[in-house]
């Protein structure tokens, strides 16, 4: 690595992200001696998270699959390099407030959550989710223009689909985050949200929202703990969200 990539590096690493590094030891043959500075490579790709970027890890609920039909019921997005959960749901005066919508008009109802999600977005390098490439980012993405909330910008944030490692690395008889969990870490906390759930979640029913969250925060566990299993089988991309 030239000096200049390396002081870029390091300007970018926290000093616990730095710690971890330097103790860190390359396992790799012909690498012994080296650490996580030398061999940032081999550290991102056999730790799994690039503390050199900010990683988030993303999943949100929705009432339906098409964003000019459903809104966003709830998101949790775990922070991989502080190792925290955000989240945020709505709730019944984020309905009551968009009532009176024109019937013609696509419901607004997630609004506020919808700007929370993307304020706390811009704030990170790159984000993980599953099938997020072809669903959670996109819904995002068409909620935010409908709901008048600007969106980050092509190449401002860098994704990784599990999706699409599960698809062209593995061999599973479905790609499900699911199947994928269990196959490959033994166990999911996967559950299901019924349509009496969602129902109620439309109505701001405070239990049917509870239980949607709590869904929720399952999936990003999930997704969170198989991404670091699975991540040493691709190279790192800037494919924009």
């Amino acid at each position: 690595m030239s000096s200049l990539k390396r002081k870029t590096m390091l300007s970018k690493l926290t000093a616990d992200g730095l710690k971890k590094r330097l103790r860190w030891s390359c396992p790799l043959k012909g690498h012994s001696h080296h650490d996580g500075i030398s061999h940032n490579r081999c550290y991102d790709q056999l730790v799994g998270v690039d503390l050199a970027e900010k990683v988030a890890y993303l999943d949100i609920e929705t009432e339906d699959l098409k964003a000019d039909y459903g809104v966003m019921f709830c998101w949790c997005l775990w922070d991989g390099n502080a190792n925290k959960l955000y989240k945020d749901v709505i709730n019944i005066n984020d309905i009551n407030k968009y009532k009176s919508h024109n019937r013609n008009t696509p419901p607004k109802d997630d609004t506020r959550i919808i700007k929370s999600l993307v304020d706390l977005l811009v704030k990170y390098d790159r984000v993980y989710a599953h099938y997020g490439s072809r669903f959670d980012l996109p819904f995002l993405r068409t909620r935010a223009l409908i709901c008048g909330i600007k969106f980050p910008p092509y190449g401002s944030l860098s994704q990784t689909d599990t999706w699409i490692i599960s698809k062209n690395k593995l061999k599973l008889s479905r790609n499900t985050q699911q199947n994928l969990c269990l196959k490959i870490l033994g166990h999911t906390r996967k559950d299901h949200l019924s349509h009496s759930i969602k129902h109620g979640c439309l109505r701001g029913e405070t239990w049917a929202l509870n239980l949607s969250l709590i869904h929720c925060e399952k999936d990003v566990y999930d997704l969170r703990d198989v991404s670091k299993v699975i991540d040493p089988f691709i190279r790192k991309t800037k494919t924009s969200i």
